[in-house]
């Protein structure tokens, strides 16, 4: 569907405003058991969101899968306008394959929703990984693709704020790095709990997080409200602790 059928479809008037968010699910070989559960919550997330008709007029959501690669499973849209694809195993647990892809793909959407006339939020990445980085450069590459350094004016501008999901062997040391700014990234890690649990307690916090955005953004003021983990859930929550000096 061409952006000309988009935009008549949607109506959409000058400066209306989109909150882009993007979630990157782990597909590596270690979830092979738990895609069913993974599924299951994507879908939960995509119901949620059409039973509430200001944040799906204002959330679009990006799905992407990783793993020795990443791509797009299901493009930057409104909810109720799609179905959601049903992710599957793949390999490894290459993070740069992850970090490079989002950075264009943010890139090229943002082109798209500005010729379409919207007024773009800062997007938002949700970052779902249960194992560590199997390539030695993720952090780098994170710094080279996904940042901005204000001071020399270098990077990417209309980063992301990237909010890292971790569980099973999911290093807690990296979440607290890949949390992007240090003044607004948090992370999230499920520790001591059922892989079914953990997920479902991660889609909860994204669910309630873009609900409570689109909420904030229909009310005239809007935010990222990034939610606290339910108690009981097993999981913790932190502060970032990005390195602003890493090269």
């Amino acid at each position: 569907m061409n952006d000309e059928r988009i935009s008549e479809r949607r109506g959409v008037e000058a400066g209306q405003l989109v909150m882009p968010f993007y979630l990157i699910c782990d597909v590596s070989g270690s979830m092979y058991d738990d895609m069913a559960a993974l599924n299951e919550g994507v879908e939960r997330l995509r119901r949620a969101i059409v039973r509430q008709p200001v944040v799906d007029d204002v959330a679009q959501i990006c799905i992407m899968s990783f793993s020795d690669t990443a791509k797009v499973v299901m493009p930057l849209s409104q909810m109720s306008e799609t179905s959601v694809p049903t992710l599957a195993v793949e390999g490894g647990t290459n993070y740069s394959s992850a970090f490079q892809e989002l950075a264009r793909v943010i890139e090229d959407d943002r082109e798209d929703l500005k010729r379409q006339g919207y007024k773009i939020y800062r997007p938002c990445a949700f970052f779902l990984t249960d194992g560590q980085p199997l390539d030695n450069h993720w952090q780098r590459t994170f710094t080279s693709t996904l940042t901005y350094d204000k001071t020399t004016g270098t990077g990417m501008k209309s980063h992301p704020i990237f909010v890292p999901f971790g569980f099973r062997d999911a290093p807690e040391d990296v979440l607290r790095k890949l949390a992007y700014p240090r003044d607004r990234g948090k992370w999230y890690h499920a520790r001591n709990t059922g892989i079914e649990q953990a997920l479902a307690g991660i889609l909860d916090i994204i669910m309630n997080t873009v609900i409570s955005s689109g909420l904030s953004a229909g009310a005239g003021q809007p935010t990222l409200i990034q939610q606290s983990p339910a108690a009981g859930s097993g999981i913790v929550q932190g502060d970032s602790e990005y390195d602003d000096d890493y090269i």
